[in-house]
């Protein structure tokens, strides 16, 4: 590999990482302007209690320094992507354009310029369909199907319930 191709490599590394954070950018731009990311900063708080628990734990004589270690790169990992995420949005409202929030339908073709990322679009699928694998499992684990007997449909609760959701 030569000095050219190392400067080739570094400059199309660059040019995917202007390209990802454009399109973090803007999805973070569609996800606060439709409220589905709020931001929660009580998880800092949530996470310095389990670290206080641990440490009183440790000077008992626990042997949980990986837990502790685990607990405070958590913590240290989740500030960095509030402070991004909280960046990102303030650059926006500086900006003063409404334009670049996307639209739903946008949010696919965004999705998609980061799939075809000719560098790192495959991990970055790879990630997303991993994700996604884990998400139905854990959604398979949670729906309980019950069946109910043929009595239960006449009664007064069921009655109730059947007006309450057929008034919407």
């Amino acid at each position: 590999m030569t000095l050219s191709d190392i400067d080739k490599r570094i400059s199309d590394l660059r040019a995917e990482e202007r390209e990802i954070q454009d399109v973090y950018r803007k999805l973070a731009g569609f996800l606060h302007a439709n409220a589905i990311l709020p931001i929660n900063d009580e998880i800092v708080a949530y996470l310095e209690y389990f670290i206080r628990e641990e440490q009183l734990k440790q000077s008992a004589g626990a042997r949980n320094t990986e837990v502790i270690t685990g607990l405070e790169t958590m913590m240290t990992e989740f500030k960095q992507e509030m402070e991004l995420f909280k960046r990102t949005l303030q650059d926006q409202r500086n900006s003063a354009n409404a334009m670049d929030i996307p639209q739903p339908e946008d949010i696919f073709t965004l999705v998609g310029t980061l799939y075809r990322l000719p560098i790192n679009g495959r991990q970055i699928r790879e990630q997303v369909n991993g994700i996604r694998i884990s998400q139905e499992r854990y959604g398979a684990k949670r729906e309980n199907y019950i069946s109910l007997p043929r009595k239960a449909d006449s009664s007064k609760v069921m009655i109730q319930m059947k007006e309450i959701t057929s008034a919407n």
